[in-house]
């Protein structure tokens, strides 16, 4: 039985619905894709590392060779349809530029997800209103937060969404030119996204679903599809996953732990209810269940079929994903079930409300939980990196207090959820229920743009100076970077993003790998040369002073920025100095070194001075610093709020290396254990 949802109309309503709905439609994709870019603006660098660093290299790449490269090396990068687009931005060899175009593609892409939305709502028989207000939510979403980051995930969202409407299309109405549409957009949302590869999986269990688990008729109907199929499957059989999948190989490494995939399938299903905004899910749960139970059309289980295979795979992924390291709620791979969620709940609607009580029961069973499990829990780690939802709760939390903001989002969730309740039994509060839910994603749609821009103001402001491309406009051609140990990965991604002329990196020492596209290392030779292998590094050189500090001689420093030292060589650069342990805000790690390079005839001979200091209290305690090398074993005490200056005559054949340590080391917010504060080291010879 078929019940009438409609309200009331005014004369307003009735002269707004006589515009046009496609009409309509592109004015929520237009307005969308306004805000978004507007939101992007704000977002003036890349924050997403490594992943902004590896999609703009490789298209800066291909816009300049042709060839998917990162520093040189082949990236063997499955995910190259957004770098293929975002190249051509690269070719006015303007950082700047190619970034803000690349912001604009993805605000338009996300937008036009609203199209398929639309389409498949209309194609399950729903008007203007439903189909409109399905184009609404998918644009509404938390989630086209990332259009302002350089992923791929803009790309892939409307692609996603288009290859479940052809899927339901191709389903319902198995035609040559519908599998071979579904079999399209599957291949680009997997080109953009490996995730997606498990798309044409999901469409022939759904078939086999439609007809009612009929072989012969699976068969018969789809056989173009399983021909089209058969090939990439053998070949990844025959190849095995690793090789084709590239950078991601280490995906077929990840361990099964049933335990920790049951937590993480509960988390994420209980964030995404959040995400959604609590009131649509129960009757969507319904919708989607008796439409595979007993399904009125074909396009309805098709629908259901496709969806919730769309749902495990997704959810499997994350879930995995979360239990081997990442410890996170993964939003960033749920986004495309968000727009899922309003046709699977307007099918529910169209049916009459089927299990009213059933859905009502689940609705206020959702609003136990929100009472029972606070967000608090999730925002104060870093669970929340990949969730637009935790990170406008947070900055909620941040502005009205932890409590005060998990009580507002818990009594919003519960209000969200007694009014879906309450629809149960009252069609016409349906139309409320969605007006509210979308009101309630726009909401956080902006909480997680205010989040972020605070968060890219902080980053803009530590991790680059005013000029982001202070080394290409240093006129050195091309430099050298050279990442010191203990310096933040990110610090340098931003390094190489901004600046162009930075063809080579080196890694000193011990410092990490910033990602799996080589990882050089250098060391220090006896006479201070910087030598990789039997190759020495010539040329300008930006030196990283994270957590040392460098003096160079052959060179003359000609500028800094970010804790980073620009060098021009005057021969060839060499180490004089180095300060291991020393961090750029003047604290010195808990252990460390400072090393100095003898002069040509191969000694150091003369003075190096250390000046030591405290803080006044109660920022710190009376601190021993030990210190032992050749001809020196002494202890230190400095006091807090006095300074002490350390001269320590030195007289050594080849390099000298005082280290230095504390028994009772104190820690920084950060986590950072520290000794003492001090001043550059300086060294007189004699």
């Amino acid at each position: 039985m078929a019940v009438n949802v409609s309200l009331p109309r005014t004369d307003a309503l009735a002269r707004t619905a006589a515009i046009p709905a496609r009409l309509v439609l592109a004015g929520i994709v237009a307005v969308s894709f306004a805000v978004r870019f507007a939101a992007a603006l704000v977002h003036t660098t890349p924050l997403y590392f490594p992943d902004e660093y590896i999609y703009s290299g490789i298209a800066r790449s291909l816009a300049e060779n042709g060839r998917p490269l990162i520093r040189g090396h082949s990236a063997h990068f499955p995910a190259m349809l957004e770098p293929l687009l975002a190249a051509p931005f690269w070719l006015s060899h303007d950082p700047a530029i190619a970034y803000r175009l690349t912001q604009a593609e993805n605000a338009l892409f996300m937008s036009l997800a609203a199209v398929p939305a639309y389409l498949l709502v209309r194609r399950l028989g729903g008007g203007s209103w439903p189909s409109l207000a399905a184009a609404a939510l998918t644009v509404a979403s938390p989630d086209l937060f990332f259009a302002s980051f350089v992923l791929a995930d803009a790309i892939a969202y409307p692609l996603v969404l288009g290859a479940v409407y052809v899927g339901v299309c191709a389903l319902a109405r198995p035609t040559r030119g519908t599998q071979l549409g579904f079999a399209a957009l599957a291949g680009l949302a997997t080109f953009t996204r490996v995730q997606y590869v498990f798309l044409p999986l999901v469409f022939l269990a759904a078939a086999l679903v439609v007809e009612r688990f009929s072989l012969r008729s699976t068969v018969r109907r789809f056989r173009l599809s399983l021909v089209l199929y058969a090939a990439p499957l053998a070949l990844l059989a025959a190849l095995g996953p690793k090789r084709l999948l590239g950078y991601y190989s280490g995906v077929a490494d990840l361990g099964v732990k049933p335990v920790a995939i049951g937590h993480w399938l509960g988390t994420d299903a209980l964030l995404l209810a959040y995400a959604a905004g609590f009131a649509l899910v129960p009757g969507a749960l319904a919708g989607l269940a008796y439409a595979l139970r007993r399904p009125r059309t074909r396009e309805e289980s098709a629908y259901a079929a496709l969806s919730i295979g769309v749902l495990l795979a997704i959810f499997a992924e994350a879930a995995l994903y979360a239990t081997n390291g990442t410890d996170r709620f993964q939003e960033r791979y749920l986004m495309v079930l968000l727009p899922l969620v309003f046709p699977a709940f307007w099918l529910w609607t169209q049916r009459g409300r089927p299990g009213a009580r059933v859905v009502a029961l689940l609705s206020l069973g959702l609003i136990a939980v929100a009472a029972r499990v606070p967000l608090s829990g999730y925002t104060i780690s870093d669970a929340k990196q990949d969730s637009p939802f935790l990170l406008a709760v947070f900055r909620l939390e941040r502005w009205i207090g932890i409590g005060n903001g998990s009580l507002l989002v818990a009594l919003v969730a519960g209000g969200l959820a007694c009014l879906a309740a309450a629809a149960c039994f009252r069609p016409a509060l349906i139309r409320i229920v969605v007006i509210a839910t979308l009101v309630a994603s726009v909401a956080v749609s902006f909480g997680a743009v205010a989040f972020d821009s605070h968060v890219v103001r902080s980053v803009r402001t530590s991790l680059l100076p005013t000029d982001a491309r202070w080394v290409d406009h240093s006129g050195l051609g091309n430099v050298t970077l050279l990442q010191t140990p203990a310096t933040p990965h990110a610090a340098a991604d931003e390094q190489l993003f901004w600046n162009t002329s930075l063809k080579r990196l080196y890694f000193l020492d011990d410092a990490t790998a910033i990602d799996a596209f080589g990882s050089a290392r250098a060391h220090a030779a006896p006479d201070g040369r910087l030598v990789s292998g039997r190759r020495t590094l010539q040329g300008p050189l930006l030196v990283s002073n994270y957590a040392v500090r460098v003096l160079l001689s052959g060179a003359v420093r000609v500028a800094r920025g970010a804790n980073y030292e620009l060098w021009r060589p005057l021969g060839t650069p060499r180490f004089a100095l180095f300060a291991g342990g020393l961090y750029h805000d003047g604290w010195l790690a808990s252990s460390g070194h400072i090393t100095v390079w003898p002069a040509a005839d191969g000694r150091v001979s003369g003075t190096l001075t250390l000046p030591l200091s405290l803080p006044p209290k109660p920022r710190s305690e009376r601190t021993a610093l030990q210190l032992h090398g050749p001809g020196v074993t002494r202890s230190v005490v400095v006091r807090p709020g006095h300074a002490v200056v350390l001269h320590l005559h030195v007289s050594h054949r080849g390099p000298w290396q005082l280290n230095f340590h504390t028994n009772r080391p104190g820690y920084l917010s950060d986590g950072r254990p520290i000794s003492v504060m001090a001043q550059m080291p300086t060294f007189a010879p004699s």
